[in-house]
C-alpha cells in the first residue's frame, strides 16, 4: 500500500465527534479557506466576491458577539452555535471537550470584540478598486 492510499484511508476514517471540532470548523477552517482564496485572487472580480463573502460569513455566522444596538442579525448564528455546542458537551459530560470549546469560543469572541477581523480585512480587496 502506497503513501497515497494510506493517506486516503486516514481521511476516510476521520470523523468530527467533539464540540470543539465543529466550532473550529465554523470559526477557523471555513473563514480561513475563504480568506486564503480571497487573498490569492485579490486582483480579480472573483477575489472581491470571495473577500465580501469572507466578511459577511464572519459577521453573520462565525461571530459569537451579537450586535443588538441597531439589531441587524450579526453574530446571532455564531452565538447560537456556540451555546448549542457548549450544551451538547455538557449533556455528554465530556468536560475536556467543554473546556476546549469554551476556550476556543473565548478566543473567537476576543477576535471580534477587539476587532481583529477588521485588521486582517485590510489585506483583502473589498471594493474591487486598485489596491
Amino acid at each position: 500500500m502506497g503513501k497515497f492510499e494510506e493517506l486516503r484511508d486516514k481521511a476516510e476514517k476521520f470523523e468530527i465527534k467533539k464540540s470543539w471540532q465543529y466550532l473550529a470548523y465554523i470559526a477557523v477552517v471555513l473563514p480561513g479557506i475563504l480568506f486564503l482564496l480571497a487573498y490569492l485572487l485579490r486582483g480579480s472580480g472573483t477575489g472581491v466576491m470571495l473577500a465580501r463573502m469572507f466578511h459577511t460569513y464572519n459577521l453573520y455566522v462565525s461571530s459569537p458577539v451579537p450586535n443588538l444596538a441597531p439589531f441587524n442579525g450579526t453574530g446571532v448564528v455564531g452565538l447560537a452555535a456556540l451555546v448549542y455546542l457548549v450544551v451538547w458537551a455538557v449533556r455528554r459530560k465530556d468536560w475536556l471537550d467543554l473546556g476546549i470549546t469554551l476556550a476556543l469560543g473565548a478566543v473567537n469572541a476576543a477576535y471580534f470584540l477587539l476587532e481583529w477581523n477588521y485588521t486582517i480585512l485590510r489585506l483583502l480587496n473589498l471594493t474591487g478598486g486598485v489596491f
